[in-house]
C-alpha cells in the first residue's frame, strides 16, 4: 500500500445562517508521517463503520463537475492539491444551500493498493478536551476524534474508469443531520447502486438452501464459518468472494459451494457487499418491548428455542443458570 497524495482543507460556518467559509493548503502534506498515521485511522474507521452506501456517480447530474475534475488530475492536467480545491470550493458552494452551522476539516488522500488507486475524502472533525499544561493547571484543548466519520467516500478509480458497474463509489452520511447528509451526497453526485439488505437477503436464502444438503450435524459449523467471514468481510469494508468462502468450506471440492450459489443467483455474480444487520438478525433472533427483552443464537431455534405460531407461545426448553438461579430465588418463601 503507497499514499500516493494526502492534503487537508479546513470549512466552516460558525453559526447557522452565516457565509460558508474556506482555508486551502496549497502543498500537499506528507505523504508520511503523522498525516499517514491519521489517514490510516480515518481509513479504519471508514472500513469497520457498517453505514456505507455503495453506487456510483449520478449520469443524470450533467452539472456534477466532480467526474471531470478527477479525469483531469488521472490525465495529469491538474495537480492533486488544485484538485482537491477545486472539490472544496464546490462543496463550500452546495453547503450554502442549507443554514447549519459546522466545522470540519476534510483530507482527501489517493492510495495504491495492489496497482489499483482509491481516492479517499474524509470529513472529520475535532473534539474538546482538557489536559495539565506546564504549570499544573488544567487548560482546554482539541484533538482529533479519527474514530468516528461524519461523511466520508471511497472511490475505485480504475473501476469507475474501465467498468460498467454500479459499486465503484462508497459514501458515509451522518443520521443526525439530514440536511448536512443530503448535501454531502449532492455534492459527490452520488447514486445509491446497491441495495445491500436485498443482496444480503438472497445470499443468506441461498446459504439456508445450501444447508438442507448438509447433514445435519453439520449445518452448525457451515452456517458458521460463513458467517464469521462474511461479517469479517464487512468490517474490513471487503466484497464477500464466493470462491473464497467456498475453499474455506471444503479444500477437497473448493470450488462446490461458489458453484452453487452461481446457480441459484439469477444474474450470477463472483462477489457482493452485505449488510451487517443483516447478518447480524441472521445470527441471533431478538426482539423487546418496555416490558421484555429476548435474545438468542439462531443456531438454538427449532431445538432448544420453539415457536408455535397458531398459538403464539415461544416455548424454551433450556435457560441460562444465572436466569434459572434468579427465578429459583424468586420462588423462595418470604419470611414474615
Amino acid at each position: 500500500m503507497t499514499l500516493q497524495h494526502c492534503i487537508i482543507h479546513q470549512i466552516e460556518r460558525p453559526v447557522p445562517g452565516a457565509d460558508v467559509t474556506t482555508t486551502l493548503r496549497d502543498e500537499e502534506n506528507s505523504s508520511s508521517g503523522p498525516a499517514y498515521s491519521l489517514f490510516e485511522q480515518l481509513k479504519q474507521s471508514y472500513q469497520r463503520s457498517s453505514q456505507k452506501q455503495y453506487g456510483h456517480f449520478d449520469s443524470e447530474q450533467t452539472d456534477n463537475p466532480v467526474p471531470g475534475w478527477l479525469q483531469e488530475q488521472q490525465q495529469g492536467k491538474s495537480p492533486f492539491a488544485r484538485t482537491t480545491q477545486r472539490l472544496l470550493e464546490h462543496l463550500q458552494q452546495k453547503m450554502g444551500d442549507n443554514d447549519e452551522a459546522f466545522s470540519a476539516h476534510i483530507l482527501f488522500a489517493l492510495e495504491t493498493v495492489m496497482d489499483q488507486e482509491q481516492l479517499y475524502i474524509f470529513w472529520f472533525n475535532h473534539v474538546e478536551a482538557a489536559h495539565i499544561d506546564n504549570t499544573l493547571d488544567i487548560a482546554p484543548t482539541q484533538y482529533i476524534d479519527s474514530n468516528k466519520i461524519l461523511y466520508g467516500a471511497r472511490l475505485f478509480i480504475e473501476e469507475w474508469l474501465e467498468e460498467d458497474s454500479q459499486k465503484y463509489l462508497s459514501m458515509i452520511t451522518s443520521r443526525g443531520n439530514k440536511n448536512l447528509s443530503d448535501t454531502f451526497s449532492a455534492f459527490l453526485g452520488f447514486s445509491t447502486g446497491l441495495d445491500l439488505v436485498v443482496e444480503t437477503s438472497e445470499f443468506l436464502t441461498i446459504v439456508d438452501d445450501y444447508a438442507q444438503s448438509l447433514p445435519e450435524e453439520k449445518v452448525t459449523d457451515y452456517k458458521g464459518k460463513i458467517l464469521d467471514y462474511c461479517v469479517e468481510q464487512d468490517k474490513q469494508g471487503a466484497p464477500v468472494v464466493f470462491e473464497d468462502i467456498s475453499t474455506q468450506l471444503n479444500e477437497q471440492q473448493p470450488k462446490e459451494f461458489a458453484e452453487f450459489v452461481s446457480s441459484k443467483q439469477e444474474s450470477p455474480k463472483a462477489e457482493i457487499y452485505t449488510d451487517r444487520g443483516s447478518l447480524k438478525r441472521y445470527v441471533r433472533y431478538f426482539g423487546r418491548d418496555k416490558n421484555m427483552s429476548i435474545s438468542f443464537s439462531a443456531d438454538m431455534f427449532g431445538q432448544n428455542i420453539v415457536y408455535d405460531e397458531a398459538s403464539g407461545t415461544l416455548t424454551i426448553k433450556e435457560i441460562p443458570k444465572s436466569l434459572k438461579q434468579q427465578l429459583k430465588n424468586s420462588n423462595k418463601p418470604t419470611k414474615e
